[in-house]
């Protein structure tokens, strides 16, 4: 059984209501593997890109734009909003407290 998630858009398109977006990029892969393990507990299917790469390899060779963590498309909204409202919550908006 997959978990749905409320409020989704019917009509979309099949082939890119699928397409992978990026939606976070991590430092770490753990910070990477806590942000799809939170997203999962929304119910949201979350994958770290080139996961086995970073393992591999871990931070001898770090991207260039940070380990990215996508969703499919349709969740792509939702899962921002869940990020955001976990930055404010924690404090890491980017504002000196």
């Amino acid at each position: 059984m997959k978990p749905t998630m409320p409020n989704r858009p019917e009509d979309t398109d099949g082939d890119d209501a699928s397409a992978p977006v990026v939606v976070e990029h991590c430092s770490t892969l753990n910070e990477a593997q806590m942000v799809v393990s939170l997203l999962g507990s929304f119910g949201i299917e979350a994958t770290i890109d080139s996961e086995n790469y970073y393992r591999m390899l871990g931070s001898m060779v770090p991207g260039l734009s940070g380990i990215r963590v996508q969703v499919r498309q349709l969740d792509a909204e939702a899962a921002l909003e869940i990020l955001a409202e976990g930055q404010e919550r924690s404090g890491m908006d980017g504002e000196d407290n």
